[in-house]
């Protein structure tokens, strides 16, 4: 029995894709808090050497964690289309209000991790 066009496989194209930055690293790790009415929920953190940045939920931070990683990467596609570095978009938002999705992040808390690795471990047992 042959096969008509509506029964073949769809080729998807993409025609558009918003801007990002890399999402991982193997250079060290500059990073900030993000917590969310007084919870901690995730890292936000920026390759030292070249040019990734993304945020790291904490598990132990629930839905509202996981939620707030879907924003930060908006937020981030957005720096990135504005072009913002990656350590300038790390230092962007620090001592802004809290946002009800995203959180907050404290002005002055910036520190540095030997590798991506280690600040997911944080994240694990924090």
């Amino acid at each position: 029995m042959p096969r008509g066009p509506m029964s073949e496989d769809p080729k998807f194209q993409t025609i558009w894709e918003p801007d990002q930055y890399p999402y991982t690293t193997t250079s060290s790790v500059r990073y900030v808090p993000v917590t969310l009415q007084g919870d901690l929920i995730g890292y936000l953190w920026a390759a030292v050497t070249d040019d990734a940045i993304s945020f790291v939920v904490r598990d132990k931070g629930g839905d509202a964690a996981y939620n707030a990683a879907v924003r930060w990467t908006h937020r981030l596609r957005w720096a990135k289309a504005n072009g913002i570095t990656p350590l300038q978009a790390l230092r962007h938002w620090a001592g802004q209000p809290e946002e009800p999705l995203t959180g907050y992040v404290p002005e002055g808390a910036e520190q540095e991790a030997p590798s991506l690795g280690a600040l997911e471990a944080l994240a694990a047992s924090a």
